[in-house]
């Protein structure tokens, strides 16, 4: 054995245990109490929880839009990362315009990656119009490793619900997903022009600009589109109330449909936009009501939604206030480092979720709905040794200058955590310690997907 953690609290999917974890090279060797392993490192975690390595399933990392890149690079995405105790993450291969065949995108995302890469990742396939025939291209996507696809029902790059219905169609053959950014174009194209015509342009009216019956029309006709195509389909970011109702009920009926949320749609209002610093919240989908916050952890910790992720796509304060408008302010927000802090702190310290119940929205279920699994997202022998060192007792108050994004800022500056990471191991190896990053560029992996069994 290489390393031995010794006298934790072990936190699976299913149940909280006081063992010894080991390791021998990448991987967990043995669980259980009491264990020897002489010559290995021990290392003492006694009081501590012992995680499985978070998987952040939904960040933009190095993602140009126009004329802007976001402020997080690969490098330092990654690195934010580990220090915040998620050891993979998954981003997207987007073609520069539906002209650019998938393969080739893809080709450039992995280069861009390779060597950058802290900890490691996992692409998601944006398709264009056009694209969801391309039965080859889909299909080389797959085989390389690639098992899910993304797609918009807005903005430049949207597919209409006909053709998202078509790529569910083509994803059912190939055994992939399909995940859905749900917003009704027609709703939102609307309601600016509405705001447009009175003078009401400002980034406060972000929210107003973007309703939540927007999310709920377009999560409705998704599912209609997965249920004829006989596919399963996966809601990203969903922050509203409505739009989790309606993933529940499509359950309910035994339908494969998949939702994801976020920290600030659980913890952060619209409120926020009538701040003078309102163009640092802007995100798509826009922050909701306090009853959305409170709608969503209900579905959460009752099952309806599998996955918390953080759309993580950082722009600078100065990035930001160039936005004269609520249709021109860069769209994104800093996430990943929080993740686990947050969802520890707001979601089990308050009875929302337990323990295993938060591995599985952050771990589990995300690996093996992107056919990680159970490579990642499992503590068991044979997976790989991607652990988190949880102190449930560390205080520590949100602030940018403790975090590591190179925005510069934090969405959730003040915020009191109770629990915090202390270590990160990414395959056996101490990437983050005690508030130091100890890992490097280019230690990251792509590790390809499986396709789906969930």
């Amino acid at each position: 054995m290489d390393l031995l953690l010794k006298g934790g609290w072990v936190v699976t999917h299913e149940r909280v245990e006081q063992a010894d974890v080991a390791i021998k090279g990448e991987k967990i060797a043995a669980l259980g109490p009491d264990l020897e392993a002489p010559g290995a490192t021990v290392r003492d975690v006694t009081g501590k929880y012992i995680l499985p390595g978070a998987i952040d399933a939904h960040v933009h990392y190095q993602m140009p839009i126009g004329d802007l890149l976001t402020a997080d690079d690969w490098f330092t995405g990654t690195r934010l990362a580990a220090c915040g105790g998620v050891t993979t993450v998954i981003d997207y291969a987007e073609p520069s315009g539906p002209e650019e065949p998938l393969t080739q995108s893809l080709a450039q995302r992995l280069a861009e990656a390779r060597d950058q890469a802290c900890v490691d990742y996992g692409l998601h396939q944006v398709v264009m119009a056009g694209q969801e025939e391309d039965s080859q291209e889909l299909k080389k996507v797959v085989e390389k490793g690639v098992t899910s696809f993304k797609v918009f029902t807005t903005y430049n790059q949207r597919l209409s619900y006909a053709a998202i219905g078509r790529l569910l169609q083509q994803a059912r053959q190939l055994g992939a997903m399909v995940t859905v950014h749900c917003e009704d174009h027609e709703i939102v194209t609307a309601k600016r022009q509405e705001l447009e015509a009175g003078g009401r342009t400002a980034p406060a009216y972000h929210a107003t600009s973007r309703p939540a019956d927007a999310e709920i029309q377009a999560i409705q006709e998704v599912i209609r589109q997965a249920g004829e195509a006989g596919a399963p389909v996966y809601i990203v970011h969903v922050s509203t109330g409505g739009g989790a109702a309606a993933i529940a009920a499509a359950r309910a009926q035994g339908r494969q449909v998949f939702g994801e949320t976020c920290p600030h749609y659980l913890l952060l209002t619209d409120e926020r936009y009538a701040s003078p610093d309102c163009r640092l919240f802007l995100m798509c989908p826009p922050l909701r009501t306090a009853k959305d916050n409170r709608d969503l952890w209900q579905h959460l910790a009752g099952g309806d939604l599998q996955v918390v992720a953080t759309d993580h796509c950082s722009y600078s304060p100065e990035q930001k206030a160039a936005g004269t408008a609520f249709y021109n302010t860069p769209s994104g927000v800093p996430g990943t480092e929080t993740l686990l802090p947050l969802l520890y702190s707001y979601g089990v310290s308050r009875g929302w979720l337990t323990l295993p119940q938060m591995v599985r929205v952050l771990a589990t279920n995300p690996a093996r709905l992107f056919g990680l699994y159970p490579r990642k997202g499992r503590l068991a022998p044979g997976s790989d040794a991607d652990l988190v060192v949880f102190d449930p007792r560390q205080e520590v108050t949100l602030q940018a200058a403790g975090l590591h994004s190179a925005a510069g800022y934090t969405i959730f500056a003040g915020f009191s955590l109770q629990g915090y990471p202390e270590a990160t191991y990414l395959r056996g190896r101490l990437v983050y310690d005690r508030g130091q990053f100890l890992g490097q560029a280019g230690q990251g992996k792509f590790i390809p997907g499986q396709v789906s069994t969930s």
